[in-house]
């Protein structure tokens, strides 16, 4: 075993995937995020289905970037804290690194557009899509996971997604 003793500025000054280690390292040792102080925002969060989702992408589908980080909301989670079963943790580190985003401002303005399109879609100016932590993760519903990831692999593959039983397909917007 061998001990390591860093600085704060050295922590601060290290690359977004060293310091997203560390965080990973140390939720690891002394337990994951507290979301019980959140507890009301995630449990808000909205379970976006497959249509809705392909609805989402639909409005947003113009801008690159924002698709991108769309899809990066569905991605399986890198091993870390374990989490609740009805949430589902980016950590934006990530999300910045997968797009190749150079900063938090820009990756901003690609959320504003996906929450803009969400509440289109919903009806709901209120709706609530993703909630984060002060550790650097974004939250979604982990049925909104798995629908982006239905509607990934329906735009990889140039299907339609599923509807599921009981629900009426959406019709396309003219």
């Amino acid at each position: 075993m061998v001990g390591l003793v860093l600085t704060p500025e050295q922590v601060k000054s290290a690359p977004p995937e060293v310091r997203a280690w560390l965080h990973a390292m140390l939720e690891a040792e002394y337990g994951g995020p507290d979301l019980r102080a959140g507890r009301e925002e995630h449990s808000a969060l909205a379970a976006l289905d497959p249509q809705e989702a392909a609805a989402v992408l639909e409005r947003i589908r113009g801008d690159f970037l924002t698709t991108q980080v769309f899809f990066e909301l569905g991605r399986d989670p890198a091993a870390g804290a374990p989490m609740p079963p009805h949430l589902h943790r980016v950590a934006i580190p990530d999300i910045l690194r997968h797009t190749q985003i150079g900063d938090v401002q820009h990756l901003g303005a690609c959320l504003d557009a996906i929450t803009a399109a969400f509440r289109e879609v919903r009806g709901d100016p209120q709706a609530v899509l993703m909630g984060f932590d002060q550790g650097g993760g974004c939250y979604v519903n982990t049925a909104t996971k798995q629908a982006i990831q239905a509607v990934w692999r329906a735009f990889a593959g140039g299907a339609q997604p599923r509807t599921p039983p009981g629900t009426k397909p959406l019709e396309p917007n003219t």
